[in-house]
């Protein structure tokens, strides 16, 4: 194998005096101090055998330190410690991709059916494999778009959900309000949920999915009316579901 060698060259003007803004990392620090001694060397077989020095120490090999060198002599530090990316911890995919991959994931979790996120990746790649392209997202990438959509979701559930500031039960409304809860029937939460069955008639005509609509006390959790029908979510239904219920709590 022929080592290709090359002649010590100059320390570039703007070595040293670069103002950086962040601080070099352990190995960033190794690499200037090893361009520095490649670069004061005071003669030919001396910078040979730094050469083969520095490709053992910083684990690379000779080629790739010349390669060093070269951009130490044209950039000085910048040339030979890591960039940061302007767009470092940003997602880098296609519109249109992350676009595919939020509306599979909604119109997968939609009407009381549910998809993971790997159920997504998974036809991710299959859209990929239909219309040719041959970089789709990985499965990384579509973990990282849902992760904001689901981050969002969640705070959507516990903004309307109910909980425990110390010795309160708080409930916070859509609107953002707080209302504190300190007894049974003060405040009772309404519920309309498409239930996971489909109905049919005597001849075996498919109606539809009906509708679960559950009445409960936020202090007990007591379920106090619960309503199974083919009719939308209103008044109506609100007031059927009352109808027979339990007596008033009593604390």
């Amino acid at each position: 194998m022929t080592i290709e060698e090359a002649e010590p060259v100059p320390v570039p003007d703007n070595a040293g005096v670069k103002v950086r803004s962040r601080s070099l990392t352990l190995a960033e620090q190794e690499r200037v101090k090893s361009m520095q001694r490649l670069a004061n060397a005071p003669d030919r077989p001396t910078y040979l055998a730094l050469q083969q020095e520095v490709a053992q120490q910083l684990n690379m090999t000779v080629r790739n330190v010349q390669l060093l060198m070269k951009a130490w002599q044209t950039a000085g530090v910048d040339g030979v410690v890591r960039q940061e990316r302007s767009d470092r911890g940003e997602r880098r995919l296609d519109e249109d991709w992350s676009d595919y991959i939020l509306e599979t994931y909604r119109a997968g979790n939609r009407g009381g059916r549910r998809m993971s996120r790997a159920q997504v990746a998974v036809r991710v790649a299959a859209r990929a494999l239909e219309i040719g392209d041959s970089h789709p997202s990985s499965r990384a990438s579509v973990y990282r778009v849902l992760q904001s959509e689901m981050d969002r979701q969640e705070e959507r559930s516990r903004s309307r959900s109910i909980g425990w500031s110390g010795e309160t039960l708080l409930l916070k409304t859509r609107e953002g309000l707080e209302v504190e809860v300190k007894e049974s029937n003060q405040v009772w939460q309404c519920d309309h949920t498409r239930a996971d069955l489909l109905v049919v008639d005597q001849m075996g005509e498919v109606l539809g999915r009906p509708w679960l609509t559950t009445i409960v006390d936020t202090h007990s959790r007591c379920i106090i009316g619960i309503n199974l029908g083919m009719e939308a979510p209103s008044a109506v239904v609100y007031a059927a579901s009352t109808t027979g219920t339990c007596p008033l709590l009593v604390n």
